[in-house]
């Protein structure tokens, strides 16, 4: 009786550990066992002893990792600990989980940076925001509650919206970039769709994915709207 409980304890150990997403699933489910009991390994520095099996050195990899995502982990919380948009920062084996609440698209940008989270990563869904990226080298899932929310409020209010990289601009008013320039839309786009900007009284042009990239962040000038504001133009593209 004592074997087949201890059977079936393990299976279910086993269960649970592959029902997590892991890079390393072998290693996972050594490292549970060992923590539930069922195995009892001495773990030893695979460069410092050569003896070590294979599924031993992956058991090693893995508490390493672990213990780096913990770490991690406690120095995101010390940095975001009054951060009002951070709910949760928890560790899930050798990632980190992250939710955050009320982000505007404008924040949303600054939260990519900080995880380095990539554009096309991301996946929007009715209520949430989710995406995957990488903070001191370890993996980090972010959700961002009501994000989809304030995109299309954002889209309401503006003008003449477009998005980018999860930010709603409003080309019909100006956008101030970090330097304190001004950009202006004349109507103009590149043969992809991307919405082209000048200083004002320039000729020259530039898109506004470069601008971003160069002088970002933007923000809309709605404070002053002097006789140089952005002209509704009819022939540089489609409404």
């Amino acid at each position: 009786m004592k074997t087949i409980v201890a059977f079936t304890d393990a299976t279910r150990v086993v269960r649970e550990t592959l029902a997590l997403s892991s890079v390393d699933p072998s290693a996972a489910i050594v490292h549970a066992l060992s923590s539930a009991g069922f195995l009892d390994l001495e773990h030893r520095s695979p460069a410092a002893d050569t003896s070590l099996t294979e599924l031993e050195q992956q058991a090693d990899a893995w508490d390493r990792s672990c213990e780096r995502a913990r770490q991690v982990a406690a120095g995101i919380r010390e940095q975001l600990a009054h951060h009002p948009s951070v709910q949760r920062v928890q560790v899930d084996g050798d990632r980190l989980l992250v939710a955050l609440y009320n982000v505007t698209p404008p924040q949303w940008t600054e939260w990519c940076a900080y995880f380095g989270i990539r554009d096309d990563r991301e996946t929007e869904l009715p209520y949430a925001v989710a995406a995957d990226g990488y903070r001191d080298g370890v993996r980090v899932s972010v959700v961002a509650y009501d994000l989809p929310v304030a995109r299309e409020h954002a889209r309401g209010l503006a003008a003449r919206a477009y998005d980018f990289q999860g930010v709603v601009y409003d080309l019909a008013v100006p956008q101030r970039d970090c330097e304190g320039q001004v950009w202006f839309y004349r109507g103009m786009r590149t043969a992809d769709g991307m919405p082209l900007l000048s200083l004002d009284g320039r000729p020259e042009r530039c898109t506004l994915a470069n601008i971003v990239r160069m002088t970002g962040p933007l923000t809309p000038v709605t404070d002053t709207m002097s006789s140089q504001a952005t002209p509704v133009m009819t022939g540089g593209e489609s409404a």
